[in-house]
């Protein structure tokens, strides 16, 4: 297969490759080999090192990688060259495509053979606060490790029976989840993977758990011996596609398929060089990507997706420290440091830490029903906030107004906690919603003032849809 490369109109570079498909030895990484190439350069070309060593790479090595840095230079010099020739820059790449155009957020996949399984993820959104947590072993539940971002709510995870999950988000399917009293509490991700340990109960799960984000999104889920299902809904019905091969989906699907049609390795190097290959950017931007190993329960996680410079874990060890969480952009610092203990909206079932207390002046629960009312119907007065505090968030009425909407109407309101001193007044909160409950930390001062509100945590209702995943 060729690929021809343009840039530019004068004083450009033209590089031809002829790829062929071949292993040196049946050990290697998936060969990607350049035949022959030719370059054409002009003085002006002030990136022409960068080519040069990538020309260089590609030539000598087996593996594809090469071929992955080629492409990355190509991007970076793309960017420099418009700004040095003020002309655009074009690519025609009929192999090595990174501008997939699908609805689909994120790309999935795993790999295997008769001995090894890695499960593989890039995580495409717009919050860059990303987290990785690990929760132990408690009664009925196993240990896991979860990924995903401030909000507290896994996108995908791995437990300590080596079975593995995440969601492909963007479709939009018929799908009734049915009553609500079968589908599960809280995250569907943590309640699969705090439960089964292989695929097959991974979809005893689902038909007995129907999932509201099925209308929207399909999970894969895959166990160490290597079978996998994609789940999900078509026509109303539960659709469920089983394998013991190698396979996968998502945003980047025209950039994945063919390498997996080259018979990667079920290992970390092929994994992540492949998930390299398929990052997104732009307004969706991969955040992060991770590799589990199925077998070894070893996590590598790569918290900047424009690197190849993974975080390794065990998840017997991290678990072995109690719960407790990394901030992906800060990871590397963090580790050094001591465990940061689980956030509230990371722990198994926290509304049952918080049970409702008797109230000690019913004035201040009615004031702060008033002010939450207010926020949901976008009202909200400067005269309930300090003056600080309503600078920080008055320009942002309607987010909150149409972030709350996402839950349905107002039910109830019950004190869990309260804490004064001498300047400020502390208030906990169950807040019950139509289709999902909040805990609300509220801080008032002396003037019964509020100076800070903080959502820390909401637990979806069984079967209620929050319109994504």
């Amino acid at each position: 297969m060729n690929i021809r490369v343009v840039l530019g109109t004068g004083n450009a570079m033209l590089m031809e490759f002829s790829i062929v498909r071949r292993r040196q030895r049946p050990e290697d990484p998936i060969p990607i080999v350049s035949c022959a190439h030719q370059a054409y350069t002009a003085p002006r070309w002030q990136n022409m090192n960068n080519f040069r060593f990538a020309l260089r790479q590609f030539s000598k090595s087996p593996g594809f990688t090469a071929i992955v840095e080629l492409t990355r230079t190509l991007r970076k010099c793309g960017s420099r060259c418009s700004r040095i020739f003020g002309r655009a820059v074009s690519f025609s790449l009929t192999l090595l495509s990174f501008a997939a155009v699908a609805a689909q957020a994120c790309t999935i996949f795993v790999l295997t053979d008769a001995n090894r399984t890695v499960f593989c993820n890039n995580e495409d959104w717009l919050n860059p606060k990303t987290r990785i947590w690990f929760v132990p072993a408690s009664a009925g539940c196993f240990g896991c490790a979860y990924v995903g971002f401030d909000d507290g709510w896994a996108r995908g995870g791995l437990n300590t029976e080596g079975l593995a999950c995440d969601w492909v988000g963007g479709f939009n399917e018929e799908w009734k989840s049915g009553p609500g009293s079968l589908c599960v509490r809280g995250n569907p991700t943590e309640r699969l993977l705090e439960s089964c340990t292989t695929v097959e109960d991974a979809i005893a799960f689902f038909r007995k758990h129907p999932e509201p984000d099925f209308a929207r999104a399909k999970i894969l889920v895959a166990d160490r011996s290597g079978a996998s299902a994609i789940i999900g809904a078509r026509d109303g019905k539960l659709r469920i596609e089983q394998s013991n091969r190698s396979r996968g989906f998502g945003y980047a699907y025209q950039t994945l398929n063919p390498m997996l049609a080259m018979s990667p390795l079920p290992t970390v190097t092929d994994g992540a060089t492949i998930l390299y290959a398929c990052v997104q950017r732009g307004q969706y931007a991969t955040k992060y990507s991770n590799v589990f190993n199925l077998k070894s329960g070893e996590i590598f996680l790569f918290p900047l997706s424009e690197q190849l410079n993974e975080v390794r874990f065990s998840l017997p060890v991290e678990l072995e420290k109690g719960g407790h969480y990394y901030d992906m952009p800060q990871i590397r610092q963090q580790l050094a440091e001591a465990p940061r203990p689980l956030l509230i909206n990371m722990r198994r079932f926290f509304l049952d830490e918080f049970p409702p207390i008797p109230e000690q002046d019913s004035n201040v629960t009615h004031h702060l029903r008033a002010t939450f009312e207010d926020a949901m119907r976008g009202t909200m007065r400067s005269d309930d906030y300090t003056a600080e505090f309503w600078k920080e968030i008055s320009t942002g009425q309607k987010a909150i107004q149409t972030d709350l909407g996402r839950y349905g109407e107002f039910l109830s309101m019950d004190l869990v906690e309260h804490r004064s001193d001498a300047t400020r007044h502390s208030y906990r909160y169950r807040v019950e919603l139509e289709k999902a409950t909040l805990l609300m930390h509220y801080v008032l001062d002396e003037q019964h003032r509020i100076t800070l509100i903080q959502s820390e945590g909401a637990e979806r209702k069984p079967g209620a849809d929050l319109g994504g995943i």
